[in-house]
């Protein structure tokens, strides 16, 4: 029998069950539920061609994002070549 002043903690144990997110599935999931209340309800064809150009809108949206992001790196790039030259080799 071992004799202690300080109490040595115990390990903590935690119940995180981590969640997935498979945001394409949603997307499908969202389209197809989507599809299935336009037919049951027969809603008019500009509700739906306008909830369908918002879709294709958001899905768009990040490659237009990720093509600027790809351009501004390539002028940069191109002026800091620009300066290199001009300080070095001139």
């Amino acid at each position: 029998m071992a004799i202690t002043f300080f109490k040595t903690p115990r390990n903590k144990k935690y119940n995180y069950k981590p969640v997935y997110w498979d945001k394409a599935k949603e997307e499908r999931e969202k389209r197809l539920k989507s599809a299935l209340e336009q037919k049951e309800e027969g809603r008019d064809y500009a509700e739906a061609l306008r909830e369908r150009m918002q879709m294709r809108w958001k899905r768009t949206s990040g490659s237009r994002a990720r093509r600027n992001s790809n351009l501004r790196l390539i002028v940069v790039l191109v002026f800091i070549a620009f300066i290199f030259y001009y300080i070095f080799l001139r």
